[in-house]
């Protein structure tokens, strides 16, 4: 366990995906100030804890990125990587067999086009960027709480614990899937998904169609339905049906001895609950719904509703 020297709480803020002007009102609602350029910092010491996936579909990509990293050189937040900057690290890193990690197609080109065209006029800064992605932790335990970008799940963590994607070798195996670090960086940074009932598919906020649908890693699936497991709930699931065994076979239940455990990646409607138990989601989806949230932690054991902060 490691806590920040003599931070007095920390701010755990959801997925920005380049919407810097929302970070800069989030940070000045959450208290943090800065004098013309310098960064943002807490006067009363607190520490910004960020969830990942800071970049693509916003317009400000870069901004944001600039707003972060100059945080982070003061000691005013921490950051961790997500699935969106995972997958940018694979396309932009080629294998031994002279490939992208990640396929150049069509659909991964779109999900990054915004994050390219912030730094289309800025080639030493993107350079730079891409190092700096690379030495970002992919989860973290501090005196208190836990922060990972979509699911705590301890056999994973226990594969990839310490390492970075500045080790070239995790990074090619990351995205190898017949590797170990593969599934275990999959699962860190992509939640748990299952098959979805025949038939039924689901239809994310961003129009993509999917047969699979992410699950509540942290809840107990035994005798539980596709209506209970789901994450967020879909309405055009059975509420009988359960899902398939091998499926769930990899889940860890999170226990409710354990300390809180903050994540993102989710793009929760507003009406879908963000605390469940020790567990709490900041993600409320801003490129949907204009609001990017944080939650201010203060070393309580439940997270409390009412300390859940957003801004538009």
């Amino acid at each position: 366990m490691k806590q920040a020297k003599g931070k007095q709480g920390y701010d755990v803020i959801g997925d920005v995906h380049g919407h810097a002007d929302k970070l800069a009102s989030l940070l000045v609602k959450l208290g943090y100030r800065r004098k013309g350029d310098a960064p943002f910092v807490h006067p009363a010491n607190r520490q910004a804890i960020f969830v990942g996936d800071l970049i693509n579909r916003g317009p400000k990509v870069r901004t944001t990125l600039q707003i972060v990293r100059e945080m982070e050189k003061v000691d005013s937040c921490r950051v961790i990587l997500g699935n969106h900057e995972f997958n940018l690290l694979g396309m932009e890193t080629t294998g031994r067999d002279g490939k992208p990690l990640r396929p150049r197609s069509p659909s991964n080109l779109h999900q990054i086009k915004n994050t390219r065209k912030s730094f289309q006029d800025f080639p030493k800064e993107w350079k730079a960027m891409l190092k700096w992605l690379r030495k970002l932790p992919l989860s973290l335990e501090l005196t208190g709480l836990r922060i990972v970008h979509a699911a705590w799940h301890p056999p994973s963590l226990k594969v990839i614990a310490g390492r970075t994607f500045e080790d070239e070798e995790f990074l090619e195996n990351a995205f190898s899937d017949a590797k170990a670090e593969a599934k275990a960086v999959k699962i860190t940074l992509k939640g748990i998904k299952v098959n979805l009932p025949k038939g039924k598919k689901n239809v994310d906020r961003f129009g993509v169609t999917r047969n699979k649908a992410r699950i509540r890693w942290w809840s107990n699936p035994c005798k539980k339905s596709f209506r209970e497991l789901l994450f967020p709930p879909l309405s055009n699931v059975s509420r009988k049906k359960k899902p398939m065994a091998n499926d769930l076979s990899i889940v860890v239940p999170y226990a409710k001895r354990n300390r809180p455990v903050f994540f993102g990646h989710y793009c929760l409607p507003e009406h879908v609950p963000k605390i469940n138990g020790n567990t709490t989601c900041v993600d409320g989806c801003v490129t949907c719904d204009g609001k990017l949230w944080a939650y201010q932690f203060d070393g309580e054991k439940i997270p409390s509703e009412n300390k859940l902060v957003h801004a538009v």
